[in-house]
């Protein structure tokens, strides 16, 4: 078949290329699903290493989970604008996998999407209430109970496979496919979900593991205590 005649135009009219604006993905957290049951299985390990100092000191389940989403909103509230209470929140000592889901949370500007994806959490906090908490906490220190003092990531940039991820029914899914799946427990542990669903979980083509399973396997997880 002869191939049709392609006619050859060199006229320019000087037209350029040009970005256009970002769209915005925002992504709303919701540890409820995980938080209460890491923090019962977090008191639980305090008991166990040190019987009569957690009897002692009394840190409940209930306080750590309200410590634990303290830290959460600390987090995204120093990504969205100014903590004015950032010098005593530097004071708190926070466990390592908190710390871990910390520096995986903020912005992601994705240039070759035409991006940006912000976290969005609701909940507040009570910074004394949290200093109280972390004094407590630091006298298990001795005990062998990691945690760190001074942790909250300086800068807005979070991890940019745990920020394009998201669950989406029962599943965590993803923009792409990651070098670990570490991520895909840490969108599952904090419950990142897209504030606008519909509008962009078509983008969201790579499945992870059911919600179900990456909770039931953290919570049984020795080594994020």
């Amino acid at each position: 078949m002869m191939k049709a005649h392609e006619p050859e135009f060199t006229f320019n009219f000087g037209t350029k290329p040009t970005t256009s604006d970002l769209d915005e993905i925002k992504v709303k957290i919701d540890p409820t699903l995980m938080l209460g049951d890491f923090a019962i299985a977090y008191e639980k390990e305090l008991y166990r290493r040190n019987p009569t100092r957690a009897e002692q000191i009394n840190l409940t389940a209930e306080e750590l989970e309200v410590y634990f989403k303290g830290i959460i909103a600390i987090r995204v509230k120093s990504v969205n604008s100014k903590v004015p209470d950032w010098r005593q929140a530097k004071e708190l000592y926070i466990p390592t996998w908190i710390q871990f889901v910390i520096s995986q949370i903020g912005q992601v500007i994705d240039t070759n999407r035409g991006l940006i994806i912000t976290p969005v959490y609701e909940d507040s906090y009570d910074i004394s209430s949290m200093l109280d908490t972390s004094s407590r906490l630091r006298a298990f220190e001795v005990d062998g109970v990691s945690m760190h003092k001074d942790a909250f990531p300086r800068d807005k940039e979070g991890d940019q496979d745990m920020m394009t991820m998201a669950v989406i029914g029962d599943y965590v899914k993803s923009m792409s496919e990651t070098p670990h799946p570490i991520q895909s427990y840490v969108s599952a542990f904090i419950g990142a979900k897209l504030e606008e669903e519909a509008a962009f979980k078509v983008l969201y083509r790579v499945r992870y593991d059911d919600v179900k399973f990456i909770r039931a396997m953290l919570l049984h997880e020795e080594s994020l205590i």
